[in-house]
């Protein structure tokens, strides 16, 4: 017969935040395990609660020799949790029982008096990621910080991206004694040091729609190229690209592609790569119209300016300045299975394009020509106007996908 053991949510980790349930549970079991910060919140419950690291629990819950065995971990059992994962090392010794607990964000909403069905949620506790495509998208974002992510650096890259105004409500060890919680601009909690345990709630009043696709007349071109509506729409469904992807957008001109690829990679970067300075002006005023705070702009050529950037899932290449074949050995050499789409209007880049993604062993490559007319009123009548065909190049992905 196998063992039993109790995972159980010890809410904010202290016993006046506990469950009835978790209580007589913990009271009740062979053996208790948890990390040193819940078990100094505990202690008064239950003396002797054994101290683990985080990545000791599983182990030392399948030495016990008492039954059942309680292990011990913050927050509910199903809100990014270290749960899931003790249940998975647990379930081949016996049975295991969750326990809910208290979250963070019920009781940091609950004080705030902000209801959190229509929220976000994000964890960068310990992980990587960005907040700033979620807040770019959404009116309400709620956040569990730490490590590397505080909440000070958090906003301060929404700050640094145009952000600074967005209203930030931040809780600071929840449930202790010293708790904090205040309310201010992204940009005046960019000033100030905050404490590890933390959480956020961001509110974006001017939130952009990722639904929705961009309009040519959405966007400031002035003199520079853009890639029409029609054929961007094409190119960036050609390339595939999933919401929490990093993505370059390689001689980005108006943002036109990086602003779509933006909004659908709405919970990822878009790197939006352009050499030229009258290019970079209209790149920052159109990510304030359309409120794509994800993209970040790089003035910089390819490939040299690729070199720092993060691991690319994805890239799209408008203007190449006589490097495609370098670009896409760049691209190809940081992520063998990279995504690549190029727009090409002379023959010639299409041939480029074709030979450099051969000799590079990209998968998966494709070429479609698509030429697109418009209808303009001319009296009563109603006249279409063509626009240049152009060439769009897919590949990449794994073989045989």
């Amino acid at each position: 017969m196998g063992r039993c053991f109790q995972i159980i949510g010890a809410g904010l980790g202290d016993e006046s935040h506990l469950t009835l349930e978790a209580r007589e549970a913990i009271c009740g079991a062979g053996a208790v395990f948890a990390t040193a910060r819940l078990a100094d919140g505990l202690r008064s419950l239950r003396p002797d609660i054994a101290v683990q690291p985080i990545g000791s629990l599983a182990q030392a819950a399948r030495s016990a020799s008492a039954d059942p065995v309680a292990v011990l971990v913050s927050g509910d059992v199903g809100f990014f949790s270290a749960a899931r994962r003790l249940r998975e090392r647990l379930l081949p010794y016996g049975t295991v029982r969750l326990f809910c607990g208290q979250s963070s964000l019920q009781y940091f909403c609950a004080k705030i008096g902000r209801t959190y069905d229509d929220a976000i949620l994000a964890s960068l506790h310990g992980r990587q990621g960005s907040l700033l495509g979620p807040v770019s998208y959404h009116g309400k974002v709620f956040a569990l910080t730490g490590g590397e992510h505080t909440a000070q650096t958090i906003c301060r890259e929404l700050a640094d991206a145009g952000l600074g105004a967005v209203r930030v409500h931040l809780g600071e060890n929840l449930g202790a004694p010293e708790e904090y919680i205040a309310s201010a601009d992204a940009q005046v909690f960019a000033q100030r040091p905050c404490a590890d345990l933390a959480v956020l709630l961001i509110e974006n009043a001017q939130a952009a729609d990722c639904t929705q696709p961009v309009y040519d007349r959405d966007l400031l071109r002035g003199k520079v190229p853009m890639t029409k509506e029609e054929i961007r729409w094409v190119s960036v469904s050609k390339l595939g690209v999933r919401q929490a992807d990093t993505v370059y957008d390689i001689g980005a001109g108006t943002g036109s592609v990086a602003f779509e690829l933006a909004r659908r990679a709405h919970s990822g970067i878009v790197y939006a790569v352009e050499r030229k300075p009258e290019a970079v002006e209209l790149l920052i005023q159109n990510r304030a119209r359309l409120g794509g705070y994800n993209v970040k702009i790089i003035e910089a050529s390819a490939p040299q300016g690729l070199d720092a950037l993060p691991t690319p899932d994805a890239a799209f290449i408008g203007g190449s300045g006589g490097n495609l074949h370098e670009i896409l050995r760049l691209l190809k050499h940081k992520n063998p299975a990279v995504r690549v789409v190029v727009n090409a209007i002379a023959l010639e880049t299409l041939q480029e394009a074709m030979a450099a993604m051969d000799n590079l062993d990209f998968a998966n490559v494709e070429i479609i020509q698509v030429a697109a007319a418009r209808g303009n009123a001319v009296g009563k009548y109603t006249m279409m106007t063509a626009n240049n065909p152009v060439f769009i190049i897919s590949g990449g992905g794994k073989h045989g996908s």
